[in-house]
């Protein structure tokens, strides 16, 4: 088992992503089950093949109590990056209505490209005030100038995401989420370790990314949702910034 800890999986997936098998109750029950304290909903943007559209994604979400079966239930989105500047699937008023948002690179919505357009299109993501991560930066497809990712999160005070599911789908992502670890505890800039499930039977494993973490003796204090209030803390602060 390993030393290190989280408390609240914040990239998991349910039926309204088109692809994925969990409802959000099974994903509740899940997550109480295994010990966490909350959970990320980040159904994909409508982009997606079989994705809801945006109004259903966020509305319904928003609708919803905090607390479903015991559990913080963080009322996310996980939006597709559609160009080299960074724009997305989803906007405003839908996006607002989201408690924390991924970003991500993905082949139906942006083919991959080289190391400079990639980081294009992640970076001027970030610059989003309503996206908080990148998500599973490590994947192959995709090179990215990490030194420039791993900074600017840090500049904008937003954690840079560990993806579990990458290291056994996205074959050859080790070597660069050990880089983008490496990055980060050098730099002091916070993780969020994530299960990138889709189905409940995924909520909360988190053990590959862990165990590349502690051979790279990454610190507890900079994995944001190793803490549960410390997470709570980061979307307080988060709603300052987007005046949500």
């Amino acid at each position: 088992m390993s030393k290190l800890k989280i408390e609240l999986d914040t990239h998991t997936h349910t039926v309204l992503s088109g692809h994925a098998y969990g409802t959000l109750k099974e994903n509740a029950q899940a997550a109480r089950d295994i010990g966490l304290k909350g959970f990320v909903c980040a159904d994909h943007g409508p982009e997606i093949p079989g994705a809801a559209p945006a109004f259903t994604l966020t509305a319904v979400l928003d609708g919803l109590p905090d607390y479903i079966e015991d559990v913080r239930l963080v009322k996310g989105a996980e939006a597709n990056i559609m160009d080299e500047g960074g724009a997305l699937d989803l906007e405003m008023p839908y996006i607002g209505a989201a408690e924390f948002v991924i970003a991500s690179l993905h082949t139906i919505s942006f083919p991959p490209k080289d190391e400079q357009a990639n980081t294009a299109a992640v970076l001027g993501a970030l610059e989003n005030p309503h996206v908080d991560a990148v998500g599973h930066p490590g994947n192959p497809k995709y090179p990215l100038d990490y030194k420039a990712l791993v900074r600017m999160s840090g500049e904008l005070g937003k954690p840079v995401e560990i993806n579990n599911h990458s290291f056994k789908y996205r074959r050859g992502s080790e070597p660069n989420c050990r880089r983008i670890i490496r990055l980060c505890r050098e730099q002091g800039v916070p993780i969020i370790v994530s299960s990138d499930a889709h189905s409940s039977y995924g909520v909360g494993h988190f053990e590959r990314a862990l165990a590349v973490l502690e051979d790279e003796e990454f610190p507890q204090e900079l994995i944001l949702n190793g803490d549960f209030d410390r997470f709570m803390d980061y979307l307080a602060a988060r709603r300052t910034r987007t005046g949500n």
